[in-house]
């Protein structure tokens, strides 16, 4: 099956053309379906389907928003700190201070690289991805995933994609969502019952998801945030919740 719009091939139970985000037209399955529940609006923006899962789609800003810089910059920082500390072990023959001075030396030397790294190409992948950054979230009673979009969907499209998907008459929902997905970059998913620890960070729209070994990150625009806050908060039961502001709370 090809597209109407763009004459790209369409992957088999697509409702979406995964190049164009064009709708496909063809009919849905009528008698042999089965009627899922109909989609309801938890809040503003907050879509809860049939299979009971919540959808809803964040644009970021990649000017004016730095969460993802800055993520980019520490994670590059931290793949210094081992050979840094190597170093440091190997110095350590010379005396503490000597071996402390070298490891200072090297992190403040790749934290000069990688700073200038970023001034170069941060700007390049936003100006490549058209200055915006766009994600699916889905969440149920035991997990969040984070699903990015590829560069060529806008808001608007992912948004009639999670309705249609949340409410569309069928028997095997995963099947639906096909087309949303092969039209993804990569996704993450954060399990509750892992999750050690959050940070919420309203000012920049987004909530901190910390596993032991995966970190994730779920936006929220300002009329779902506390929606979302709350719900994520109420099923980590174990995490430890942090604010930016300096509150904390177990």
């Amino acid at each position: 099956m090809f597209c109407s719009k763009c004459d790209q091939k369409i992957l088999e139970g697509s409702f979406f053309c995964e190049h164009c985000g064009a709708p496909v037209g063809r009919e849905l399955p009528k008698r042999e379906a089965i009627q899922q529940p109909a989609s309801q609006p938890v809040s503003p923006g907050v879509v809860l389907g049939g299979d009971g899962v919540m959808r809803w789609v964040y644009e970021m800003n990649m000017w004016k928003n730095p969460t993802l810089v800055i993520t980019i910059w520490k994670v590059l920082l931290l793949a210094a700190f081992v050979p840094a500390l190597l170093v440091f072990f190997l110095n350590l023959g010379d005396g503490f201070g000597s071996a402390i001075f070298a490891f200072v030396k090297i992190m403040a030397i790749v934290a000069g690289i990688v700073t200038g790294l970023m001034l170069f190409a941060y700007p390049l992948i936003a100006i490549l991805n058209g200055g915006v950054y766009c994600v699916i979230f889905e969440m149920g009673d035991k997990s969040v995933k984070h699903i990015q979009m590829q560069k060529q969907f806008k808001k608007s499209q992912v948004l009639a994609m999670i309705v249609s998907i949340a409410g569309v008459m069928t028997g095997n929902i995963q099947a639906t969502a096909a087309g949303m997905l092969a039209g993804s970059k990569q996704s993450l998913v954060s399990s509750f019952e892992k999750v050690k620890s959050i940070t919420v960070n309203e000012k920049r729209n987004v909530i901190y998801v910390n596993e032991k070994l995966t970190k994730n990150q779920v936006y929220a625009d300002a009329g779902d945030f506390e929606f979302i806050k709350n719900t994520i908060i109420s099923r980590c039961k174990k995490a430890k919740v942090n604010y930016k502001n300096g509150t904390s709370r177990t």
